[in-house]
């Protein structure tokens, strides 16, 4: 195991809205989802960027209150955000999801994290 420091990593954060409408024409509303509390910080990692709907985000579990790394609707969050991340059990979560590809973390760079920031609250925004 390394014990040196992590070097902090660029991340986009936001937090999981407080009501979320679903269901058969999003009558029905659900505080959080069913794995976040209402205003859990979570940091998104990655994007499907051809579907505009999901989103890979790390964040603390509602039941267990440990890191989950799952794939959500971009349309739960808001408070969109670019920071530098120090906490190390989430640098050591981007960086094992990250390892799963041939390139590692090349593809997550400071451009990747400013064009999610970018691209990802138009995604959300209703089309007039």
């Amino acid at each position: 195991m390394d014990h040196l420091e992590p070097i902090p990593l660029w991340t986009l954060v936001a937090n999981i809205k407080q009501e979320i409408s679903y269901g058969q024409g999003k009558l029905q509303t659900r505080y959080g989802t069913k794995q976040f509390s209402p205003g859990t910080k979570v940091y998104i990692i990655d994007w499907y960027a051809g579907m505009c709907q999901a989103i890979t985000v790390i964040g603390l579990s509602r039941d267990t209150k440990k890191l989950i790394t799952i794939v959500i609707r971009a349309e739960w969050i808001e408070n969109f955000r670019v920071k530098l991340c120090y906490n190390p059990k989430v640098c050591s979560k981007i960086k094992t999801y990250f390892d799963k590809e041939e390139t590692g973390m090349q593809r997550y760079t400071g451009k990747f994290v400013n064009d999610m920031f970018i691209g990802i609250p138009q995604w959300i925004k209703p089309l007039s």
